[in-house]
């Protein structure tokens, strides 16, 4: 039995990541619950992320009936109505809620167009709750039952909660696992916890194969003497993203310093087209986005024959891996803001400060009523404002004034300051008796407007303000 189905998720609760999709999920089939009809929703991700296994897992929890149409199902009109226009207007036999799920919509071929239409139709005017699932909300051959639905778009898991997950899985099978087997399984897997999970059981093999596989595109790549060999290097199990990334590294590695600025060339232009597809969703600009960064980079060359060179892994990838303890760290810091803040993780950044101002004064009040980790509260000091710094330098010098008795040290200089203001009585006695009645008319009168004497206020005999009140 293969790991992926035995430890498939029973509840909401244990689906990895995407906390608000999981949370508007729900809410949304307690509300069908309730008897208020909703817009029927459209679940969106990559492949193996848990876009079926959320709706297996909220069928379970709430006890549904849950009848599923896979893409076999789309061939024509006539199947589509018959398996689910009688479903629509039935009841269960249990008295269950009934859910319906259509899987991989996007699926679907030229052939399947009446398909589509006749699911339109129903979306339309369901008495009972309807999830489609698909990679891309955005395809074209789907664009009629996006329109009927709610999308709801999924995000890949990150590495450190699936490598998380195969410790689990590992121990409750007594697998020998390191956690360094498990992160680099983790981080290959890309947020497919699916192929995660088979990798885990198939021991690594698949990692070795991946990584082998890309050094020989590599290898083909820099070394093609034609288009199409070229070319080829675009297909494969290798992301369009990840391919680049290789490229863009080994560039200065495998080409002279005159035909790298030719090659960088190509790759950005590769890019332009990349940053339009992503703008627009037309994803038929991705062709020409293969064929610059593959074959545009392999025939910038001014030298055709084959170089050694040592391939490298991407910098960037390395520098995703080293922090990406700190970004988990960081996001969950901020959901936990956001949700006693009622924001936007986004939004809760700018509250980190004040959140660090306040921590330092109480941090059992943040572990008890926000539930911070340690990790999590160490982060979050770093944002503390400089005014709370100042306040231990007093601290840090008053040990100092200690050993040299400074403060008392300073009190003779003090007197000494002040000696020459009592001189003038010592010199009364040398002076006549004309001058230092001058002297002293002379200070009076600045005392008096310095100083204006007043005179004493009578006290208040009548009743006092308060027995007014």
């Amino acid at each position: 039995m293969l790991l992926a189905q035995k430890y498939a998720p029973k509840n909401l609760d244990e689906v990895l990541g995407n906390l608000t999709a999981k949370k508007q999920l729900k809410r949304w089939m307690l509300t069908w619950m309730r008897g208020q009809r909703q817009i029927p929703l459209f679940i969106a991700g990559p492949t193996g992320i848990g876009k079926s296994a959320m709706v297996y897992s909220l069928a379970k929890e709430l006890d549904l009936e849950l009848l599923e149409m896979g893409p076999s199902d789309f061939r024509d009109k006539e199947r589509v109505e018959r398996i689910l226009g009688g479903s629509m207007s039935a009841a269960t036999l249990s008295g269950k809620h009934k859910l319906i799920l259509i899987d991989d919509a996007d699926a679907m071929g030229k052939e399947d167009k009446g398909g589509v239409s006749a699911i339109s139709k129903l979306l339309k005017d369901s008495p009972f709750p309807i999830i489609v699932t698909a990679q891309d909300a955005w395809d074209r051959k789907i664009m009629s039952l996006r329109s009927y639905c709610s999308v709801v778009q999924l995000k890949r898991p990150i590495a450190p909660s699936i490598a998380k997950l195969l410790l689990h899985i590992a121990a409750e099978e007594k697998m020998r696992v390191s956690e360094d087997e498990a992160n680099a399984i983790a981080e290959n897997a890309h947020g497919d916890i699916r192929a995660a999970i088979n990798d885990l059981q198939a021991r690594g093999p698949g990692q070795r194969d991946r990584e082998k596989d890309i050094f020989t595109k590599m290898k083909n790549l820099f070394w093609a003497q034609t288009y199409p060999d070229a070319k080829a290097v675009s297909f494969g199990n290798i992301e369009h993203d990840l391919l680049k990334l290789w490229i863009e590294e080994n560039i200065p590695i495998a080409y002279s310093p005159s035909d790298t600025p030719a090659a960088y060339n190509m790759l950005s232009r590769a890019d332009i087209f990349d940053g339009r597809i992503k703008r627009r969703q037309s994803w038929g600009l991705l062709k020409y986005s293969s064929d610059l960064m593959t074959a545009g980079v392999s025939l910038s060359r001014g030298d055709m024959r084959p170089k050694f060179a040592r391939f490298q892994f991407p910098t960037f990838l390395k520098k995703m891996k080293a922090t990406s303890a700190a970004r988990a760290t960081t996001r969950s810091l901020l959901t936990k803001i956001g949700r006693k803040m009622h924001t936007s993780p986004k939004r809760a950044e700018s509250y980190l400060p004040v959140f660090a101002a306040m921590c330092e004064e109480d941090e059992e009040y943040f572990e008890t009523n926000y539930h911070f980790e340690e990790k999590e509260i160490e982060f979050l000091k770093k944002f503390a404002p400089k005014t709370g710094r100042k306040k231990k330098v007093p601290a840090k010098k008053a040990p100092a004034g200690e050993k040299g008795n400074e403060p008392n040290g300073e009190k003779p200089k003090e007197e000494k300051k002040e000696a020459p203001r009592e001189s003038p009585k010592k010199e009364e006695s040398g002076k006549g008796e004309g001058e230092s009645e001058g002297e002293k008319e002379e200070e009076l009168p600045i005392k008096k407007l310095g100083k204006p004497a007043r005179p004493p206020r009578e006290e208040h005999k009548g009743p006092k303000l308060h027995e007014f009140f």
